[in-house]
């Protein structure tokens, strides 16, 4: 979405109520803050801010809009080229001319249809959209949004699709209804999974600020708090839902629960708001003196407690927020969106160091192993060599003692070795002195 984007209805509308002044716009309208902050993105209207409130001024380039019916940022238009008549042949007869009827007709200027503005390039639109992704933190939602904006962001999802970053592909959802959300997921599939509890929320969830306030205001039981200071509360989640749109983040109720609770996302974490009415102790005064209020009551109590008015604010983290003399809630909107920026920032530093350790235990790891696999691969290739020497010395041995036997026994050594099963004849040994009576 450009500066110089055409406003559609709704936006228009409400900077031709600021540019009349008649009718302020104030932050006792919580409905018209997206559409304000929307305006004042675009440099039309200032919103500036005194004793904790904002109210819409108009500015010059708000002004110029008005009187011009676009943006003073807008590029100017190229003219496109008029094509020529083609030149009369050369044996066309009177006949051929048109009659002063229709020259007349021809001279009478066409009526000027709205001037359609220039679409910017493809080269121009995806870059920027891509940029506004990362600013969100990877995940953009997009509110609001009329059948014109709608279709220029599919045109910029076209165009951004072509120039993702490296190792990563753009993905989004709400083509035809709803809100739009974009995702600039990694090619690894690490983000799979968050993309993939966006892209089913849409259906699961209540998105729109009005219909989570209205969800809230007709069961209201999840907080405890009174009647009277309910009005409040919902005063506060529309200051909560301004503030987090300006973050890229968002409100929802899940359809799924029966009672609504509200869902504060900002920085990519998930907060659950929960309001909490003080009590306070008041003296107890029977309705009926000396009478008991029940049949089974055997004392009468001396205090009882009653509704203060007084709200506390808690996240589920260890920070909570509620009214004190100085301050009420409605002025510490600030203090809370600064310790969920902080908190955002911890645990990012938190998961950077966590893989930074993981990645240099792997390394290790690998280190290690090189060695290791190369020495198995070294004693792997010796250790035939290894046998057959062994095998050599073995018959060696052998042969040796064969030799030796014989040399001593004068070949008794030989009949020695066969019988032990070392020769190549097997035989029974005979005694030299039967060999010398047979001589």
């Amino acid at each position: 979405m450009h500066r110089w984007s055409p406003l559609n209805n709704r936006q228009l509308a409400l900077l031709t109520r600021v540019g009349e002044g008649a009718d302020p716009v104030m932050s006792d309208s919580p409905k018209l803050a997206v559409t304000a902050r929307a305006l004042k993105e675009r440099g039309l209207i200032a919103m500036p801010k005194k004793s904790g409130k904002w109210h819409a001024e108009i500015t010059e380039a708000g002004r110029f809009y008005l009187k011009h019916g676009h943006h003073p940022d807008r590029p100017v238009p190229t003219p496109r080229r008029q094509r020529q008549a083609p030149a009369p042949a050369s044996g066309t007869h009177d006949t051929d001319r048109p009659s002063p009827q229709s020259a007349t007709a021809a001279e009478k200027p066409r009526p000027q249809g709205p001037q359609k503005q220039p679409r910017p390039a493809p080269e121009q639109v995806g870059p920027e959209l891509i940029a506004e992704v990362q600013r969100a933190g990877r995940f953009l939602r997009i509110t609001d949004l009329d059948d014109a904006e709608r279709a220029r962001y599919r045109r910029a999802f076209d165009a951004a699709r072509q120039c993702p970053p490296a190792g990563y592909h753009l993905k989004y959802t709400g083509r035809a209804k709803g809100d739009i959300c974009f995702g600039l997921l990694r090619v690894s599939g690490e983000d799979d999974t968050e993309w993939n509890r966006i892209r089913l929320a849409r259906s699961r969830t209540l998105t729109d600020i009005d219909d989570v306030i209205a969800a809230v205001e007709k069961d209201h039981s999840a907080f405890e708090v009174s009647e009277e200071v309910l009005p409040r509360v919902l005063s506060l989640l529309r200051l909560f839902a301004e503030r987090a749109f300006a973050l890229h983040g968002e409100i929802k109720v899940s359809r799924k629960r029966k009672q609504p609770r509200p869902l504060l996302t900002v920085h990519g974490i998930t907060y659950e708001i929960s309001f909490h009415e003080r009590q306070r102790q008041v003296r107890y005064v029977p309705k009926q003196p000396g009478q008991r209020t029940y049949d089974w009551q055997r004392v009468t109590p001396a205090h009882r407690f009653e509704p203060s008015g007084e709200l506390e604010l808690r996240l589920g983290i260890k920070t909570e927020w509620a009214d004190s003399d100085g301050k009420r809630l409605e002025d510490q909107i600030d203090e809370v969106f600064k310790v969920v920026k902080a908190r955002a920032q911890e645990q990012e530093r938190a998961r950077l160091k966590y893989e930074a350790e993981q990645r240099r235990l792997r390394e290790e790891r690998e280190a290690e192993q090189r060695p290791a696999e190369g020495g198995a691969r070294e004693a792997g290739s010796g250790t035939p060599a290894a046998g057959s020497g062994e095998a050599a010395a073995a018959s060696g041995e052998v042969g040796g003692r064969g030799q030796r036997g014989f040399d001593q026994g004068g070949g008794c050594g030989a009949g020695r070795a066969v019988r032990d099963g070392a020769g190549p004849v097997a035989g029974r040994r005979r005694d030299p002195g039967v060999l010398q009576r047979a001589g």
